[in-house]
């Protein structure tokens, strides 16, 4: 059963122009879905392991005045799983959501990274300035160099010291792992959410794996003060995964353009939790752009 908000819902049913399809990019097939029309926004999904659905419905809502483009990273979700994972690199994801969206016919666009897919976006606005409208890094950081401050029962515990100390074994034992960490990743966890992300997640133990070696060698601090793209950055005052302090208010004091907005009863997921304000705070600065 696909649980929903309420907000979020009515702006899904009234979004136009949605449709799903997979392209040919870099030699493989990407998997990515767009909704609406207007200015377009790429959406960079985190994990690695997951995939772009816990973004929806609830961006969904921004197709009454931009296309919102979602899309699953190479070797996650229902894009192509390479045989050798070791092909997933930054400069491949990069090279991946420059052609994707070269692909679409856009120019120029607003980039939407979250989480994993902030360490992404991050490299990719280093890389590719002029192709970027506005940025938003949502409950990302700019280095992995703090101990999180997740805590839980003790189930939960152990299921992240075994997230982050041994590989998963396939995609059933990753979908085991994740839906007993994930509560917390939240402030107060509705189980109808959780249940809505993992009823639509197609799990990638794979790039799971390959996600831990790829964040070890991430560091962006020197790159930020050249990013001059207006720039949002948003944060969740109960994130234990990529707590504000080493996040949000770290990469908006290296940003030269970025505005910082918190949001003081939200977790890893701001757009779930407080999504009125989430979304009424995003429309105010994406309005904001020239």
């Amino acid at each position: 059963m696909n649980f929903v908000k309420p907000i979020a819902l009515c702006a899904s049913l009234f979004a136009s122009g949605s449709f799903a399809e997979t392209a040919t990019i870099n030699g493989s097939e990407i998997y990515y879905t767009t909704v609406g029309e207007g200015t377009p926004i790429l959406m960079m999904h985190g994990g690695l392991g997951l995939d772009h659905s816990y973004f929806r419905p609830y961006f969904d809502q921004l197709g009454d005045q931009a296309q919102v483009v979602y899309y699953d990273h190479l070797g996650n979700g229902q894009s192509a799983r390479p045989e050798d994972y070791s092909v997933l690199s930054f400069e491949r994801f990069i090279a991946d959501a420059d052609a994707l969206m070269t692909h679409l016919g856009h120019d120029t666009f607003v980039l939407v990274g979250h989480s994993w897919g902030g360490f992404i976006a991050q490299e990719f606005a280093a890389a590719h300035p002029e192709r970027l409208k506005g940025l938003v890094l949502a409950n990302t950081v700019p280095v992995f160099d703090y101990a999180p401050t997740l805590s839980g029962a003790d189930e939960q515990m152990a299921a992240l010291g075994e997230a982050f100390s041994r590989p998963m074994v396939d995609d059933a034992d990753f979908q085991t792992i994740w839906t007993t960490i994930l509560p917390m990743y939240f402030k107060d966890y509705d189980p109808e959410i959780g249940a809505a992300m993992d009823g639509e997640t197609h799990y990638s133990h794979a790039a799971w794996n390959a996600a831990g070696p790829l964040l070890g060698g991430f560091n962006a601090l020197e790159k930020l003060p050249e990013i001059a793209v207006a720039t949002l950055v948003i944060g969740g005052d109960h994130d234990g995964i990529t707590p504000n302090e080493p996040g949000a208010i770290r990469l908006s004091g290296l940003l030269p353009n970025a505005e910082l907005v918190t949001f003081e009863n939200s977790g890893h997921f701001p757009f779930a939790e407080q999504e009125a304000q989430f979304f009424d705070a995003f429309r105010g600065w994406l309005n904001g752009l020239e």
